[in-house]
This record gives C-alpha cells, sequence and structure tokens, in this order.
C-alpha cells in the first residue's frame, strides 16, 4: 500500500505475479490507493519540489546496522527517544513520495488497517513509530534484494550474499537520488539529524560513508540461536503476507547462519575504512540488560551528548514494555551445531 501506480505496474511488467487468486487480489486492492499516490505525489512536487531540492542535510545519518532480529529495533526505539534526532516513520515508508503532503489523510487510514502490533512478534506497531527506510525504497522504485520478498524467483532464490545489496550501473545512481530525496524530505519536516534502522545497509556501510561524509555507524549483534530461528520465521511471514507470487522457500538454518556470518565479515572489513569516532558497538544482551549505560557508552564513542532528558525517557520506555515477551525458538542439537560451524570466529568474537 501506498506505492504509485506507474512504479507498481513497472514491478509487475517486469517480475509477473502468479495466476492464483490471491495474488491478482493483492493487486487490485493496491491499485486504488496507488493511483491516488500518484496524484498525491504530483500535488506534492508542484507545492514542495522546489524547497526539496534546496534542502541540504547538515548533520550525516547515524546508521543502525545489524543482522535482522538481532535487535535493531530495539536500540532504534531507544534512539528515537532522544529529542535531538529524528527517524523515518511508518506512514513516511508507506507514502515517501508524497508524505509532506498527504501524511495528514493517511494516519486515520493506517490506524484503521493496521494490526497493534507486528505479525512476526509482539512489538507495537503505529504510524508514527520508527521505521525501516527499505520499505520506503522499494516503493519508490529503487533496487532491493527486497523485491525478492515480492517477486518469488524460484531459480535466484532469497538472499545469495551481500553483493546483491548494491546496485549496478543506473540502478545505483536511481538507489542513491531515491535515498537522498528521502531523507531531504524528512530533514525539509524535522531539520533534525536522521537516525536510520534498516539491517539491509549493513553491506553497504562504505558507500553509505562516501555517500554521507562523517556518518556514524552502530552495529548491534545477538547470539546466532536467537537470531538465526528467528530470522528464518520473519522473512517466512513477510514473504506469506506480501508476495505476489509461488515458489517462495524458506531459507535454510544452515544458509541463514552463512549470510549472518557474511554481514558480519562485511561490516568488520568496512568499519576499519572509518575515521575515528564513526562506528560503535553493542551485544543485544548487553544494551537489554543496561540500556541506559549501554546508550551512554555508544553516544560517548560517537561523540554524541547524552542527556538527563533521554536518561529519562529511556526509563519510562522500559517500564511501559517490562511486560513484554520475546518469541521462543527451540533448536534442535543438530541447528544449533549447524549455526555454531558457520558462526564459530562471530562465536568466539563475541563471547556467546
Amino acid at each position: 500500500m501506498g506505492i504509485r501506480f506507474s512504479s507498481l505496474m513497472k514491478m509487475v511488467f517486469k517480475y509477473g505475479i502468479g495466476l492464483k487468486p490471491v495474488y491478482f487480489l493483492r493487486l487490485i486492492v493496491l491499485i486504488p490507493t496507488s493511483i491516488l499516490s500518484e496524484i498525491f505525489t504530483v500535488v506534492e512536487r508542484i507545492k514542495y519540489g522546489k524547497k526539496i531540492r534546496e534542502t541540504r542535510i547538515e548533520k550525516p545519518p547515524v546508521f543502525i546496522i545489524g543482522h535482522w532480529r538481532s535487535g535493531t529495533t530495539f536500540l532504534h526505539q531507544l534512539l528515537y527517544l532522544d529529542k535531538q534526532f529524528t527517524a523515518p516513520t511508518l506512514i513516511q515508508t508507506v507514502i515517501p513520495d508524497h508524505f509532506i503532503f498527504s501524511t495528514k489523510y493517511w494516519v486515520p487510514i493506517l490506524e484503521k488497517l493496521m494490526p497493534p502490533k507486528r505479525p512476526m512478534d509482539e512489538v507495537e506497531m503505529g504510524p508514527l513509530d520508527p521505521m525501516e527506510d527499505e520499505w520506503a525504497l522499494i516503493r519508490m522504485g529503487a533496487e532491493t534484494p527486497f523485491l525478492k520478498v515480492f517477486f518469488i524467483s524460484r531459480k535466484k532464490g532469497f538472499i545469495n550474499g551481500t553483493n546483491e545489496f548494491i546496485p549496478g550501473g543506473k540502478d545505483l545512481d536511481r538507489w542513491k537520488k531515491e535515498f537522498l530525496l528521502f531523507l531531504k524530505k524528512i530533514t525539509f519536516l524535522t531539520h533534525k539529524q536522521i537516525i536510520l534502522k534498516n539491517p539491509f545497509h549493513a553491506p553497504r556501510l562504505s558507500m553509505l560513508a562516501d555517500m554521507f561524509p562523517g556518518a556514524k555507524f552502530i552495529h548491534i549483534v545477538r547470539h546466532p540461536h536467537k537470531t538465526v530461528p528467528s530470522a528464518i520465521n520473519m522473512w517466512k511471514i513477510v514473504a506469506g503476507e506480501n508476495a505476489f507470487s509461488g515458489g517462495w522457500k524458506t531459507p535454510t538454518t544452515e544458509e541463514t547462519a552463512d549470510l549472518v556470518n557474511e554481514f558480519w565479515h562485511n561490516v568488520s572489513e568496512n568499519r576499519k575504512k572509518l575515521i575515528t569516532g564513526c562506528f560503535s558497538e553493542v551485544r543485544y544482551e548487553d544494551l537489554e540488560k543496561d540500556p541506559i549505560g549501554e546508550i551512554e557508552r555508544i553516544y560517548k564513542e560517537l561523540g554524541l551528548a547524552f542527556t538527563s532528558e533521554h536518561e529519562k525517557s529511556i526509563k519510562e520506555f522500559m517500564e511501559a514494555k517490562k511486560n513484554y515477551r520475546k518469541n521462543i525458538f527451540n533448536l534442535t542439537q543438530e541447528e544449533k551445531d549447524i549455526i555454531s560451524r558457520a558462526l564459530t570466529d562471530y562465536i568466539s568474537h563475541y563471547k556467546y
């Protein structure tokens, strides 16, 4: 929902859709809102196009990176409490082409249509809560491996290595253009430094550092016995609810563990290219145990100001979420062995 009609049709003609009624139904449901988005986009460009183009991102973004289900959302929520920052909201990622003009019209609609919690866990979700920017990029027509969840390829599989995360040639130019436009629009509205949480950005660390000199990166890791099964479960749910074709093949434990390992090696190598004060790392387990202490440490390493107001907000947030229950996945010994073999160095490095 929220994608423009022209972008939707380009995807459909490029990748095709399955023959089952459910896929045609999903497409038909999107058409009215996609036409509306096309109109709203034109209106926004007329009203705000010049001002958006003239907007400058004075402070480079802060990027939260890490493999899916490693705690990126939790960290994002804690940093979003800091009033010096802003972040893409869910509504902005749903209607990235026209949210400056039409947010006020769409929020009431989403409040009625959205489930109160994410389908893959019990995390509460509202239109104005912080959200991953990859959802905006796919709607804006940028090339991303995320497309494989919507338009499934039996031959190519899901994700076949981190090299897929950075497009080539003209697709890369389009990706950078759309990403920069999205951030300019958020800056135009808020005039604040942006915090972005997006696992897809982990393999893009070096490219993003070049695009935004001085950008800061926070890498979060979690015990792979938790991360791997949770990531598999998440992708299975997301594909089931959003696919336009059949053929989804759930990633295996080995494939997912290998991707976690590749993510880690990619980040570990590219962090060496960053200037001092632009990279920090945290274990999810430590963040959960001592959120204030870990956030304060991260801020110190990145040269950010940690305030008493932010500390108070974290305490209130943690108190409100004290009854939150995480998903529990019971791995077999064989699955644990597969993960441990694939991530021997990772487990040793982070003392898991």
